[in-house]
């Protein structure tokens, strides 16, 4: 498989990757605030989308993908940690 074929590949799994608030929340004890932290929205959004309020909303599919990816981070955290703090070197050099 090319590397086009494999980022293809990638991309076309990521586009599928999705998780309600509501089951991310749970999965990892987070509360309202923490959601809105990880997801970069307002602690009112993350509010209704746990059903804080009769106005419950739900979230939109990107912000379901921000908690699915999320997820797979976290599930994979003694891997992936060391990749990411090397890839934040080489963005961010001193």
């Amino acid at each position: 498989m090319s590397e086009a074929q494999q980022h293809q590949q990638l991309l076309e799994l990521h586009n599928q990757m999705f998780m309600s608030p509501q089951d991310f929340s749970y999965r990892w004890g987070l509360d309202y605030e923490e959601l809105a932290k990880i997801c970069a929205i307002s602690k009112s959004t993350a509010y209704h989308w746990l059903g804080g309020q009769k106005s419950q909303r739900e979230a939109g599919l990107p912000y379901q993908r921000i908690m699915a990816v999320a997820d797979f981070l976290f599930c994979n955290a003694e891997v992936i940690n060391p990749l990411l703090e090397e890839w934040h070197n080489s963005q961010h050099p001193n």
